[in-house]
Order: structure tokens, then C-alpha cells, then sequence
């Protein structure tokens, strides 16, 4: 028996037996856009201010303007010693000694409180209800200091050289005074020599008060 040679040719296994056609190109896609905000210009922007208008009834809560005797005001109008009776008092020479029943304050008021900056502790309440004059505040101003010193007003100052030093003030006023040693330390001796008034002054705090200032000369 004789063999044929087969004339056929063997493929590859995963082969095909043609060519495929080509893929056709992908089609371009389209660009996607994003909103951009451009910036302002400077130049034609605007500018805003912030602007507090006022309330219409502000003026409605501000307090009256007061005018304070010249006698009370800082300066060289009145010689008062507060360690010394009320009348020796005395008074600038081109002033008559009646301005002293003038009103304290324009317009006149029924109540002036008066804090003391090296005093804190005591406050010179001053009130008249027929209306303030500068007596009543010279008057109130020596009664307020010239009362004595309880034990429980020293302990509120202590630990303090001020008790030391109203001590030493309170011994050098009364060395020649017998009877007004007896009385004791008074609210003044805190004072030290300080014992001239030279007036008032408003507070800076905008409250209705007044400060009141000493000095050791006149």
C-alpha cells in the first residue's frame, strides 16, 4: 500500500486561516470645559465702608455738662487746711467771701459723690436737696477726713507701710496737742503732709463722680 504525502500544511494552534480586517481609529473625544471665575479688577471695584449710624435718642441718654465753681477747681482760689477749723479758710484777695454759699456745680445738683485716690476706701457723699454749694463740699471734705480710724478700718490696710505712715503723721500733728492725741488716728494722717486741698477734678471713668486732689504746699 503505498502512502501519499499530504499536501496540505499544518497551522498553529491559535491561528486563524485569514487576516481580520482592521479596527477602525477611535473617534476624537470632545474636550470637556470647567467655568473659570476671572478675578475682579481692583481697579473698578468697589470699596465699602462700614458705617455705625447713630441711635436717634443717643443724645437723650448723655449726661449734662457740668461747670464746677472755680473756689472747687485745681488752682491757686482757696488755701484750706483740712486739719483746720472750716473758718479759717481763705480765700484768693479779688474774691468775696460770699462766693463761698455759690452752687458747687452748674447746673445745680442735690448730690456730688467724691473719691479719693489715695483713700479708696472712704467716699465723701455730699448732698443737699435745695442744691449743692461749695460750703457743703468744703464742709463734708473736712468732716469726712477728720473722723477717727476704727481698728477694723487699720486692719484693711495692713500689711501696708500706709499704716506706718499715718502713725508717724498722726504723732508729728498731735506732739503739742494733748487733747487731740487722745482722739486717735484719723482718716487725714493717711494723708501724710498732704493737707492742703487744690480741688476737684471730673472722673475719668464717665461715671457722675469727682476726684479730689491734695498737696503739701498750697
Amino acid at each position: 500500500m503505498g502512502s501519499s504525502s499530504s499536501s496540505h500544511s499544518h497551522k498553529s494552534w491559535g491561528s486563524t486561516s485569514s487576516t481580520s480586517p482592521a479596527s477602525p481609529a477611535p473617534a476624537p473625544s470632545t474636550p470637556h470645559l470647567h467655568p473659570v471665575s476671572l478675578p475682579i479688577s481692583m481697579t473698578y471695584a468697589p470699596h465699602l465702608h462700614t458705617v455705625s449710624l447713630p441711635h436717634p435718642n443717643a443724645h437723650l441718654h448723655q449726661p449734662p455738662v457740668s461747670f464746677l465753681h472755680p473756689l472747687l477747681s485745681r488752682g491757686p482760689n482757696i488755701m484750706f487746711n483740712i486739719t483746720l477749723d472750716l473758718a479759717r479758710v481763705q480765700l484768693r484777695p479779688d474774691c468775696p467771701p460770699a462766693r463761698i454759699w455759690e452752687f458747687a456745680v452748674q447746673p445745680q445738683v442735690s448730690r456730688m459723690t467724691i473719691i479719693m485716690s489715695e483713700l479708696p476706701a472712704w467716699v465723701i457723699e455730699v448732698i443737699n436737696p435745695h442744691g449743692i454749694t461749695v460750703n457743703d463740699v468744703l464742709l463734708k471734705i473736712r468732716e469726712t477726713l477728720n473722723r477717727g480710724v476704727t481698728s477694723h478700718e487699720m486692719q484693711m490696710h495692713r500689711p501696708s507701710h500706709a499704716v506706718n505712715a499715718a502713725i508717724d503723721s498722726f504723732r508729728a500733728r498731735t506732739r503739742a496737742d494733748q487733747r487731740e492725741h487722745a482722739l486717735g488716728v484719723k482718716r487725714l494722717d493717711f494723708l501724710g503732709p498732704k493737707i492742703f486741698f487744690v480741688g476737684l477734678t471730673r472722673a475719668r471713668d464717665g461715671s457722675d463722680s469727682w476726684n479730689i486732689h491734695f498737696s503739701q504746699n498750697v
